[in-house]
C-alpha cells in the first residue's frame, strides 16, 4: 500500500509505501502508527485499513476517534464506524490532513479475484489428494471394470476422506467454518442445483445415467443427502429458475446469480451448521477426483451441460466452450496431465494418438465428435475439440417453429424435393448446422428405400429402417490399414443402394460421389464446406483437380456438377438479440443455360435482417413434380409459396 498525504494547512506533504500485504494499516498522530499524521487536531489513533479476509467484505476503513472522516463520498462520523473500499484508490479527508491510499494490484483482491483465488485453493486440494491416491494404487488390476465394482469405489472414497481430513486449510473434527470448505460447500450445492435441473431434461438424464455408475456416493449419511437436495431446491427457487422454461436460461441463470446467492446464505450460519458444510466438501472432493479417476476430469460436468455445443481445450488451464454461439473460458482446468483424459477417450473408440500418430478423430460414447492434436504437432501441449450432438433429435419442425432457420415454404419445398430424388448439397462454413440438416432432410426418404451413408466419424442420426452405416478408418501405427471415405463410396456402389448420403465431401470423394449421382443413385446428399452456392461450385472444382487419376477440364467439371446436383441448401449464422442463430440463407437450383454453361438459380433467399423469402423462380423440375403428384399444379405450387 502507498499512502501520499498532504497537510492543508502547512502545505507539506508526502508519500510512505508500506510492506506489500500489510493488514492491518493504522494512520493517527502516534509515533507508532505506519502513517504519522503531526497534528494536534487529530488523536493517537485517527482511523485503520483493514482486509476482512475471514468475512469477505476485502478492504475497509474504520474511524477511530468519533471525528468526521470523509471516505470517498461517505461520512464516517462515530467511532467503529467503517465503509467498504470499493476501488483500489480511495480519498481520506481527516482534516487537516488529505490522505490518498494506493492499493496494489496484489492487495486489491475483487469478489471475482476472491472466487478465482478460492477455485485455485480447491484445485490444489484435488490435485494433492489425488497424486497421493496414485501412490496408494500401484497394483490395481488392468481391467478397468473391476474399478467400477461397489468394493473399490467404497475403498477409493474411504482413502480420500482420510486424505483430506489432514489438511489444515480443511474445516477439521471441531466443526469450524474454514473458507475452503464453506466454498468447497458451495460448489456442491451448486453441482446439485446442476443437477437436479439437468434431471428434468431428456438429453440432461441421459448424461447422468452415463454415470451413475462410479457417480454414486457409496459413503453418504441420508440426513446429509437430503439437506444437499433442499439447500438445491431452495436456491433454484430464490434464483427464480421455474420461470425460465427452457433449460439455457436456467443454467444462466446459476451461472450468473448463485456465488451471490450462496454468499448470503452464508452469512446466516444457522441454515448452514458447520458439519453440513463439512460434509458437504467433503462430497464435493470426491465428485471431482471420481471424476478424474474414472471419467473425463474437467470434461464431465462441461458434457452434462445440454447448453455447451463445443468443447474447445487450449492447454491444460485453458477449457472454452460454445454456448449459444458465443465462444468463453469455462473457468475450469485439468488437474493432471490431459494427454491422460485424450487417449482414455481413444481407448474408448478404439483409436490410437501418440508421437508417431499425433492426430485423430473419434467418437464419444454420447455421440460427441472428437479431434485430437498432441505433441510434437501441438506446441503448447495437448489439444482437443468436442463437437457435441443432442441426444434428442432436431427435426425439420423444430427448424420451422422453435429455431427459426427455415420457412414452412421452403421446408415443404425441400420435403417434396428429397421425395422426388434430387440431389442435394448442403453447404455452410463451419458450425452452421449442416449435419443437422442432413438429419432433418433424411425424414423425408421413404422408409422402403436402401440408404448407405458414409462419414469419417459416425455423427449422422438417420431414423430409417434400412440404413447401411460406413464409417472410414485411420492407418494403425505401422501406417497400414487406412479406409478413406473415397474408398467407401466406391464399395458402396455395389452395396445396391437407393441413396448414397456422405457425411461431408472434403477430398478425392467429390468425384466419385459426382458420378454415383450420375449414374441411377439420385436422391443422394452431403455437406460441404463453402459460404455461398458459387463457392460450392468452386469447392467442388478444386476437390474433383486434386485426384490425381482425374485430369478432368474445367468445363468437363461443371458439365459433371450441372448434371449430378439439383439443388444447393445454403446454411449461414445471423445475429440478432445478442445471439447466434444457425438459418437457411439461401436455396438454389442448379442447372444449365442454352449453351451449356453452368447456371445457379436462386429459388428461396434470406436478404439481411429478412426471413426467407420465395424468389419467383419456379424449379426445372416442377412439371415432374407435378406428374408424381408431389404437387398439384402450379398454381398450387405458386400459391403455396406465396401464402408464406
Amino acid at each position: 500500500m502507498r499512502l501520499e498525504y498532504v497537510n492543508t494547512i502547512t502545505g507539506k506533504s508526502g508519500a510512505r509505501d508500506l510492506p506489500p500485504m500489510l493488514n492491518p494499516v493504522w494512520i493517527g498522530n502516534h509515533p507508532g502508527s505506519h502513517l504519522v499524521l503531526d497534528s494536534p487536531y487529530l488523536g493517537p489513533e485517527t482511523g485503520v485499513f483493514d482486509n476482512d479476509v475471514s468475512g469477505g467484505d476485502g478492504w475497509r476503513f474504520w474511524n477511530r476517534n468519533g471525528k468526521p472522516i470523509k471516505v470517498g463520498d461517505a461520512l464516517l462520523t462515530d467511532r467503529d464506524q467503517f465503509v467498504r473500499l470499493t476501488q483500489p484508490r480511495v480519498q481520506i479527508e481527516c482534516w487537516p490532513y488529505v490522505v490518498t491510499a494506493l492499493l496494489t494490484p496484489e492487495e486489491w483482491v475483487t469478489e471475482a479475484d476472491g472466487a478465482r483465488r478460492l477455485d485455485r485453493a480447491c484445485a490444489d486440494v484435488v490435485r494433492q489428494v489425488h497424486r497421493e491416491l496414485v501412490e496408494l494404487h500401484p497394483n490395481d488390476p488392468a481391467d478397468r471394470n473391476e474399478w467400477l465394482k461397489d468394493g473399490y469405489i467404497h475403498d477409493l472414497e474411504s482413502q480420500i476422506l482420510e486424505l483430506v481430513a489432514r489438511r489444515p486449510d480443511f474445516p477439521g473434527d471441531d466443526l469450524g467454518h474454514t473458507e475452503l470448505g464453506d466454498h468447497l460447500a458451495g460448489v456442491a450445492v451448486r453441482s446439485a442445483l446442476v443437477r437436479q435441473l439437468l434431471a428434468r431434461t431428456e438429453t440432461g438424464t441421459a448424461a447422468l445415467r452415463a454415470t451413475d455408475s462410479w457417480g454414486r456416493m457409496r459413503i453418504a449419511l441420508p440426513e446429509a443427502e437430503a439437506d444437499l437436495d433442499r439447500l438445491a431446491a431452495d436456491a433454484a427457487r430464490a434464483l427464480g429458475l421455474d420461470s425460465h422454461a427452457d433449460i439455457s436460461r436456467q443454467m444462466t441463470s446459476v451461472d450468473d446469480e448463485f456465488w451471490a446467492y450462496w454468499n448470503t446464505l452464508l452469512t446466516r450460519r444457522e441454515s448452514l451448521p458447520p458439519q453440513l458444510c463439512r460434509y458437504l466438501a467433503l462430497r464435493r472432493v470426491k465428485e471431482e477426483i471420481k471424476d478424474i479417476w474414472f471419467g473425463f476430469g474437467p470434461l464431465e460436468e462441461l458434457l452434462k451441460d445440454p447448453c455447451v455445443n463445443e468443447i474447445m481445450i487450449v492447454d491444460a488451464d485453458h477449457i472454452f466452450v460454445e454456448k449459444s454461439g458465443h465462444i468463453e473460458n469455462s473457468g475450469r482446468r485439468f488437474l493432471t496431465d490431459p494427454l491422460t483424459v485424450i487417449q482414455r477417450i481413444m481407448a474408448r473408440a478404439n483409436r490410437q494418438i501418440n508421437t508417431a500418430q499425433p492426430m485423430a478423430d473419434a467418437r464419444m460414447p454420447d455421440g460427441s465428435r472428437v479431434n485430437a492434436v498432441i505433441e510434437p504437432l501441438a506446441l503448447k501441449g495437448p489439444c482437443l475439440t468436442i463437437r457435441r450432438f443432442p441426444t434428442h433429435r432436431v427435426t425439420i419442425e423444430d427448424l420451422v417453429q422453435r429455431l427459426d432457420s427455415l420457412t414452412p415454404a421452403a421446408s415443404e419445398f425441400l420435403r417434396v424435393a428429397v421425395a422426388n430424388r434430387r440431389n442435394i448439397i448442403i453447404a455452410g462454413g463451419t458450425g452452421t448446422g449442416k449435419t443437422t440438416m442432413l438429419n432433418c432432410l433424411s425424414a423425408f426418404i421413404p422408409d422402403k428405400e436402401r440408404i448407405v451413408t458414409i462419414e469419417d466419424t459416425a455423427e449422422l442420426q438417420i431414423q430409417k429402417e434400412h440404413v447401411v452405416t460406413l464409417q472410414g478408418r485411420q492407418s494403425n501405427s505401422e501406417g497400414a490399414g487406412a479406409v478413406s471415405i473415397r474408398d467407401l463410396v466406391k464399395n458402396a456402389l455395389r452395396m445396391r443402394p437407393d441413396r448414397i448420403v456422405v457425411g461431408e465431401c472434403r477430398g478425392g470423394e467429390a468425384i466419385d460421389m459426382l458420378q454415383a449421382m450420375n449414374t441411377g443413385h439420385d436422391g443422394s446428399m452431403t455437406t460441404l464446406h463453402a459460404n455461398t452456392p458459387a463457392g460450392v461450385i468452386r469447392r467442388l472444382e478444386v476437390l474433383v483437380q486434386q485426384n490425381t487419376d482425374s485430369t478432368l477440364p474445367v468445363e468437363s467439371i461443371h458439365a459433371q456438377i450441372a448434371s449430378a446436383v439439383d439443388l444447393v441448401v445454403q446454411l449461414g449464422i445471423v445475429l440478432g438479440s445478442g445471439t447466434k442463430r444457425k438459418v437457411v440463407t439461401e436455396i438454389t437450383e442448379v442447372g444449365v443455360t442454352g449453351t451449356g454453361r453452368l447456371r445457379l438459380v436462386p429459388l428461396f433467399r434470406r436478404d439481411e435482417g429478412e426471413p426467407l423469402r420465395p424468389t419467383g423462380c419456379l424449379p426445372s423440375f416442377l412439371p415432374e413434380l407435378i406428374a408424381t403428384g408431389l404437387v398439384r399444379d402450379a398454381v398450387d405450387f405458386v400459391r403455396a409459396v406465396e401464402e408464406t
